[in-house]
Formats: structure tokens, sequence, C-alpha cells
């Protein structure tokens, strides 16, 4: 659908969704959609499984059989591009949303997206992403996943005001694009988003951010999965580096380049003692960053609940990302 077109009329929009292994979340993300303020008959769910066997499957498949603009299609590849891409290309809407079952949104949310497509004539449009929690320590890894500290490279988790952005979380795009610069990348498994919204950039269209767009997130339980899960990211955001390294920023490089200089400091430190000393005090330097961050970011948000949670939180992303992506240095993400 061209810009023109969509206009004119409010456009059949389709949200693509990957499962697997989603029980309670599926749920909750699929009615957040189908509470939409947009019409009903101008919404369409497509939720690609990568063959779960937790029940998710069998849930989605309950809420196909009560509404008639819900689907479900299988990914036996159980990767995150494949089942992107499966979903786009089964899709049949002129505006294409992509969704993380984790998540639930706001009733306006196609609204705007609309909004915004129609009203700046632009293809890709995307808002923030509130992190929430059921438990104690979900809700303090997610209030660090929304602090500029956690991560400055995802600005999306944090900026208030509405801008033209490198990328954005969920976004709204419109289908020709796909037609224009291509599908998702499947030989990634958890970047391929950025990705994408870099070669959109490069064909020379703008991609832009409100807050007023609202996804709701739900994090990692537990800081060891949070482990994995940052691992996981540094690992595949070094693969969209060696791709195309003009996509590097050098808010990247820091992680990494903490983690390498401990382990050079304390491999240096068994020959010659001072290095210890040296790493000592980086260290040292590094934890009273965690505390004034924890602080800030505690002031920032109005409560001081997670205040004693936070050094963790942050110290966990900082550190298994940095580790992933020297990782991802020597080999991909299988």
């Amino acid at each position: 659908m061209t810009a023109e077109t969509i206009k004119r009329e409010l456009p059949l929009v389709s949200f693509v969704i990957p499962m697997l292994n989603e029980a309670g979340a599926i749920r909750r993300c699929i009615e957040s959609i189908l509470q939409q303020d947009y019409p009903a008959d101008r919404l369409e769910i497509v939720v690609v499984d990568g063959l779960s066997q937790d029940g998710s499957r069998e849930e989605v498949a309950a809420l196909a059989a009560a509404h008639d603009n819900v689907h479900l299609y299988d990914n036996p590849l159980k990767r995150t591009p494949v089942s992107l891409n499966t979903g786009v290309r089964n899709a049949t809407g002129e505006v294409i949303i992509i969704l993380g079952a984790h998540t639930r949104i706001e009733p306006d949310f196609v609204h705007w997206n609309v909004h915004y497509m129609r009203e700046l004539d632009i293809q890709c449009v995307g808002g923030t992403q509130v992190n929430t929690g059921d438990t104690f320590w979900q809700s303090a890894i997610g209030v660090g996943m929304g602090s500029r500290f956690g991560i400055p490279s995802a600005p999306y988790r944090f900026y208030r005001k509405k801008r033209f952005v490198d990328t954005v979380v969920y976004a709204a795009y419109a289908r020709e694009l796909f037609d224009e610069v291509g599908y998702f990348d499947e030989e990634l498994h958890i970047s391929e988003d950025a990705e994408f919204n870099w070669r959109i950039r490069k064909a020379g269209h703008k991609i832009f951010f409100t807050p007023e767009i609202v996804s709701w997130y739900y994090p990692r339980p537990n800081l060891r999965k949070l482990a994995r899960q940052f691992f996981n990211y540094g690992i595949l955001r070094v693969n969209v580096i060696k791709k195309h390294p003009d996509a590097a920023k050098a808010v990247h490089l820091v992680p990494p380049l903490f983690v390498l200089g401990t382990l050079t400091l304390l491999a240096l430190g068994v020959m010659w003692k001072s290095f210890w000393i040296a790493c000592g005090a980086l260290w040292l330097l590094y934890l009273l960053y965690l505390v004034l961050a924890a602080w800030i970011t505690s002031r920032q948000n109005g409560c001081y609940r997670y205040l004693a949670a936070l050094p963790a939180v942050f110290m966990t992303m900082h550190l298994s990302w940095g580790s992933g992506f020297l990782t991802g240095i020597f080999k991909t993400y299988k």
C-alpha cells in the first residue's frame, strides 16, 4: 500500500508474532491486540509457532477458533527471523507490525502508528517500550532495562520526545518496504529487527519514534536468564557489525572493552602484581558507577524499592553483553 492510499482510508494492519513456549504470555499479548480502538475488521493477527510444547500453541488455536482474524502457522526451524518472514509472507495487511509474545500493547497502539504514517508520509513508525513485572526481580530487571545506564544503545526505552531515530521496537512497516529492501536476515537470531531497520535507513527512508505508542514488556524473571539473554544479544550485535561495519557505534564497544581490559589485567597480574592493583582500581571505579547509576535511575523513577538490586542488574547486562560481543567475534549464534 502506498503512503497516498494510507491517507485515503484506514489500512488493514497485520500483527506478526513469533512464538516458542510462551504459555501465559501469548494470550495476554493477543488479547491486547483484540482490544484495540482500531476497527476490528481492519486487524489481523498472525502467530508463527516454533512447535511449542508448553500449551501455548493450544492457547493460540483456541483464540483462532473464536476469532476469524487470528491465524497460526508453524516454524519447525525455530529461528525468530524465519518466523517473522513466514508471518510477513502470510499476512495480508498493508501495514505490518512486529510484536513480541512477551508484550502487551495500549488500546491506541495501532491508531498512533497509522496516524503518524499518514501525517508524516513515512513508512516506518514505532514507540516506547515500558518494562513491567510480576515479581520483585522481574520488576527490578525491567527498571534496569528501561534506564539509559542499562542499554544506552536502545534509546526507545528511555526517550520521552518525538524524533527521527535509527531504530525502534515493535515497528509498524508499510508492506512495500519488504519488496524494496528485502525480508529479515535469517542468518541472525535476535538483532534481525535492528539490521532490517539499518537497511531501511540505507534505502533513504526515515524511522519515526513517538512515546505515544506504548508497548509493555515483561523481561526475564531472574539474573541467570537475563545473563543468557544479554550474552546472546552481544553475539548477535557483533555479527550485525560484521555484515554492516558502519552500524557500529562507540557505545557498542564499551562493555566488550571493559571485559577484555579486566581479563588482560588479571592475566598480566600473574607476572606483574601492579596489574592486579590496576584491575582493582578499575573495578572500584566501575562499582562506584553502578551505585551512582542505580541511585540516579531510582530517583528518575521516583521509586527506591529496587535501589539495592539495580547494581546487580546493570552488572549482569554489561558483563553478559560484553562477553557475548567478544564471543561473537569468533562465532555466530546457533
